[in-house]
């Protein structure tokens, strides 16, 4: 008998704690369902979501060779051959209009680099990243990805 009243004390505690393991269980989830789906994150609502938009690269637009003085004494000179990269479907007519605007922000950038500052695979990357700056400056609607290089040569 009293083995019998061990084991229904025993079956009632067993019962209770499955009875607060599943209460638990059931406030823990709905907690996370509210916190996943319902922004209970105390975050803004559009933070998770990002977009990226990748530019596909369409036609290439060589621009006429220029010969350019640079900053060094004796006096030297750089003969500089580049392209612009139009996204796909770009409108080559419209790039093709301010392609003397395009020459100037060149210019202005080249005239301030020494032979030395030309040399090495480095430097190039430089100079087109300054170049692709410049021709984004110049076409601000996206009608060029960047520019590319197609000769240096430093007399």
């Amino acid at each position: 008998m009293a083995e019998d009243t061990a084991t229904e004390e025993d079956a009632k505690k067993g019962g209770k704690g499955k009875l607060i393991g599943i209460i638990g269980g059931v406030v823990v989830l709905l907690g996370a369902v509210y916190f996943l789906f319902l922004g209970g994150g105390g975050g803004d609502a559009e933070a998770g979501v990002t977009t990226t938009t990748v530019v596909v690269e369409g036609a290439v637009i060589e621009v006429d060779e220029m010969t350019v003085t640079l900053t060094d004494d004796p006096i030297r000179y750089a003969r500089l051959s580049f392209a612009v990269v139009l996204p796909m479907g770009g409108d080559s007519a419209a790039v093709g209009d301010r392609v003397p605007v395009l020459k100037d922000a060149v210019l202005d950038v080249m005239s301030g680099y020494a032979a030395a500052d030309l040399v090495g695979p480095e430097a190039l990357a430089v100079l087109r990243d300054e170049l692709t700056e410049s021709a984004l400056d110049v076409y601000e609607d996206g009608e060029v990805i960047r520019v590319v290089l197609t000769e240096v040569l430093i007399q």
